[in-house]
């Protein structure tokens, strides 16, 4: 990272300045809105820090719309310095006041976000061979600015909400960047820490599981093992641990997963909603014929919803064959088609997760940055190209129709079709550089 920094130009300077300005611009609007307002879901987590800390029951605290915690309990021990109590109770003397949490937790996220698209890119500029570049904004500039201004409006809404997308994006970079450079305990930790913070990133353990690559599947339990299990028992002890996770699999997680959820709990992640971007909350929503907030997925819909996840890691799994993993003797040592393969899965974590929202969307900036990439690479030179505007007009469109009174629009869920609209390039890809020269890590060769 810092020798790319090194070699940075004015033009990639007045990028990151861009990035800076756009970020720091849209503080003082996520702030009022966050503090003045209460909105967002940046106080659900400051509860659960408050609670976890200080006996309260984890998953019975709530912020002030009623909404409650749903993930593992060592997120909330990381919540400690942000702690912010419910009302009727002193806040804490270690912990920060809320409107500093909110601005500091802010500026860590947009850090994270930054530090995301730089490293993918530098690991794409590292890995994919190409003929040198012509047009006036080669550089790396334009592969890190491009894909936040296609996905700006999911960022945005991730930031303003202060979810922690920008920090799984960021560990999803750093686990599929450290495993293609061999670094086995690296990355397993980073991805690790992902599936602390929300259990969903365990998807991306099917390329290490397809490579049947034992050492990282170790680190990975290893890890998992500390963070999950070994740290809350060191902060609350071995029965509250256990209450912990009883409590989160038999409130919240066991129907989340089933699908068998109850109302008070529907109605905090709408499954149903309009602003979902799930496949199986789609196909229900536009049979039911609107929008549903406060019931869970109907059970064909929540099967279909397995259904496709299974057809995705399939296909990722049938056409990577050869490229990024392969059934006998050493497996591939080339790195592209790894990072290739985890782009592809990463942008597919929206459509998979039966409550995903608007800011899981930002998921797919890696994809966005290897699409670029490659049409690049076809073109010989860095160009903007039609399809490229049109995507991120439906893009940008998606986002907006969420605020119209016409929700025969919002039905159709353009989100989600947009998304879908990647898929026949982004799986032909995977196929493609399968079978293309490609570098490999120092590590591996």
């Amino acid at each position: 990272m810092f020798n790319t920094l090194s070699r940075l130009r004015r033009s990639d300077w007045l990028a990151i300045a861009l990035v800076a300005a756009l970020a720091l611009g849209f503080l003082p609007i996520a702030y009022r809105k966050t503090v003045w307002f209460g909105q967002g879901d940046v106080r659900v987590l400051f509860r659960a820090g408050w609670a976890v800390w200080t006996g309260y029951p984890l998953y019975q605290v709530f912020d002030d719309h009623g909404w409650t915690y749903h993930y593992p309990p060592t997120l909330a021990l990381f919540m400690a310095p942000f702690a912010n109590p419910i009302p009727g109770h002193p806040q804490p003397a270690w912990a920060l006041p809320y409107a500093a949490s909110v601005v500091i937790w802010y500026l860590l996220n947009t850090l994270c976000l930054i530090l995301s698209v730089h490293i993918w890119a530098g690991a794409l500029e590292r890995f994919q061979p190409r003929p040198a570049l012509t047009g006036p904004l080669r550089g790396p500039s334009l592969l890190r600015l491009g894909p936040v201004l296609a996905l700006l409006p999911f960022v945005g809404d991730g930031l303003g909400r202060g979810q922690v997308t920008p920090m799984l994006l960021l560990l999803i970079v750093a686990f599929f960047v450290l495993y293609v450079e061999n670094r086995a305990a690296s990355a397993a930790l980073a991805l690790a820490i992902a599936i602390t913070i929300k259990v969903f990133p365990l998807a991306l353990g099917i390329i290490p599981a397809l490579r049947r690559d034992w050492r990282f599947m170790f680190w990975a339990a290893a890890w998992c093992g500390v963070l999950l299990i070994a740290l809350p028992i060191i902060c609350v002890g071995p029965s509250e641990t256990l209450d912990l996770y009883r409590a989160m699999w038999t409130k919240h997680l066991s129907g989340i997963i089933s699908g068998s959820m109850s109302h008070k709990i529907a109605s905090e992640v709408s499954p149903g909603a309009y602003s979902n971007v799930s496949v199986g909350s789609l196909v229900a929503r536009i049979v039911a014929g609107e929008a549903f907030y406060q019931a869970p997925l109907p059970v064909w819909a929540n099967a279909l919803q397995y259904l496709f996840d299974a057809i995705v890691i399939a296909a990722v799994a049938v056409l990577g064959r050869g490229g990024f993993w392969t059934v006998r003797g050493a497996q591939p040592t080339k790195g592209y088609p790894l990072l290739v393969a985890g782009a592809v899965l990463s942008a597919a974590i929206p459509l998979m997760i039966l409550a995903a929202k608007p800011n899981y969307v930002a998921f797919a900036l890696p994809l966005m940055a290897v699409l670029m990439l490659e049409t690049w690479r076809r073109a010989g030179r860095q160009v903007v190209t039609g399809t490229m505007i049109g995507w991120v007009i439906t893009a940008w469109l998606s986002m907006i129709l969420l605020e119209v009174p016409w929700n025969w629009l919002k039905l159709v869920g353009l989100m989600t079709w947009a998304l879908l609209l990647l898929a026949p390039a982004s799986l032909r890809l995977i196929r493609t550089v399968s079978v293309m020269p490609g570098e490999t890590s120092p590590s591996r060769a």
